[in-house]
């Protein structure tokens, strides 16, 4: 798909940050909390990059579906975020990580619905 470069570089971006979130996200404890909390202001400055990205680019603004349906998902993705944010502040995720990880299964299910529609409408595979 011929989407824009500024869209491909931060998609390649924010997989980056996910993958560095979901990773100190798995082990979440004490020694790593300030990493935690670094990790969760990058993300939220790699949504808003994306979120930028997304609605700038040329093919996706030739294609209003496409990007109606892009966005939804990247919404939905960015909210259920949010609200896992709001509930799990890193001290409580740190000393209930168990119960942590199963509360962010709503985020991981709307990131896998966004990275599925970006790999299949723009070829990205993060």
């Amino acid at each position: 798909m011929p989407v824009g470069n500024e869209l491909m570089e931060a998609l390649q971006s924010f997989a980056d940050v996910e993958r560095t979130i979901v990773s100190i996200g798995e082990v979440a404890g004490h020694d790593n909390a300030s990493a935690f909390v670094n990790a969760r202001r990058d993300l939220v400055m790699a949504f808003a990059q994306l979120g930028t990205a997304l609605s700038r680019d040329p093919f996706l603004s030739a294609n209003p579906d496409k990007m109606t349906e892009g966005t939804r998902l990247f919404s939905a993705f960015r909210a259920q975020n949010s609200i896992n944010q709001a509930d799990w502040p890193v001290i409580r995720a740190r000393d209930h990580a168990a119960e942590y990880r199963v509360a962010s299964q709503p985020v991981v299910e709307r990131s896998r619905a966004f990275w599925q529609w970006i790999e299949r409408e723009t070829g990205f595979r993060r």
